[in-house]
């Protein structure tokens, strides 16, 4: 009789091992699930990130003494095509971007998956008034 209970005791039922199995299978969904949400949640900071980089170079390129308002129309007229007039006013962990691809690279976003739009600025102080409000920059893409 001895024998018999002492082998009983030996190893693991079934049940036990479908109850910590079942456990193991919660616990990792749960953790799933929060990794998940900090990585989309990092994504969006560092898209939020990059618009207010983007809108503080555009301040600073209408604030500048030396911007003319014939640089500013060549903006608005198609600002995705001239990165190159608000490039001066950004730095990306010390260095200034020369184009889009080069600023993303610089913001640690994959190559390729992320599309920037820069929107316009206000020029309607100016006499004629060119007509076009501040538009803000837009990140899409990168899973957001």
């Amino acid at each position: 009789m001895k024998k018999n209970r002492i082998r009983r005791n030996q190893g693991f039922t079934i049940v036990e091992m479908i109850v910590v199995i079942t456990v193991i299978g919660i616990l990792a969904a749960i953790a799933v699930g929060a990794y998940n949400k900090v990585v989309n949640d990092a994504k969006v900071a560092k898209s939020t990130a990059l618009v207010n980089t983007l809108s503080t170079a555009k301040s600073l390129f209408l604030a500048d003494p030396n911007t003319s308002p014939q640089m500013i129309t060549t903006f608005n007229g198609a600002p995705d095509t001239n990165f190159n007039l608000i490039a001066p006013y950004i730095r990306v962990n010390g260095a200034q971007p020369t184009s889009e691809a080069n600023l993303l690279a610089l913001s640690g976003f994959p190559t390729g998956v992320v599309t920037i739009t820069l929107g316009t600025v206000d020029d309607n102080s100016f006499t004629p008034p060119g007509g076009h409000s501040d538009q803000a920059p837009t990140v899409t893409g990168y899973g957001l």
